[in-house]
């Protein structure tokens, strides 16, 4: 999605969440991603970036609720949302307690009544372009 969103949006910074894990977690010695208690840490470095780039226009794609970024820069939130099957499908080759770790946050998510973007069965590049102009109003 990053990809795709950086060329729909030539003159935004599109920072995507995940980009820093494999540095991150070289840095602390161990999986971001399996190590909760570097969680809060690592969302302080993500910030770090978010703030270098205060004067740019940028799209962040993450993981976080808004109560999870709370005092962050003000933010526009669309939820990225697919089918419970096809977010299995999409996880194949992931372990069980990964896929329904997956289905939880997903259950999560909804609750928080973001404005969605369904992205089932539709080709990365359309979903990124009706993101482009969900996020970026008159693009």
């Amino acid at each position: 999605m990053a990809r795709e969103l950086r060329s729909a949006l030539p003159n935004h910074v599109i920072v995507d969440w995940d980009d820093f894990m494999p540095a991150a977690g070289a840095l602390a010695g161990r999986d971001v991603r399996r190590s909760p208690d570097l969680w809060d840490a690592y969302r302080e470095l993500v910030r770090s970036v978010i703030d270098i780039l205060r004067s740019v226009p940028t799209v962040l794609l993450g993981v976080c609720t808004p109560d999870e970024l709370r005092g962050w820069p003000e933010a526009q939130w669309i939820l990225l949302d697919c089918e419970d099957d096809e977010r299995r499908r999409r996880l194949a080759g992931r372990s069980e307690e990964e896929v329904d770790g997956a289905l939880v946050d997903a259950r999560q998510y909804r609750r928080l009544h973001l404005p969605v973007l369904d992205t089932s069965a539709r080709p990365v590049d359309e979903v990124a372009r009706e993101l482009a102009a969900l996020a970026v109003p008159g693009w």
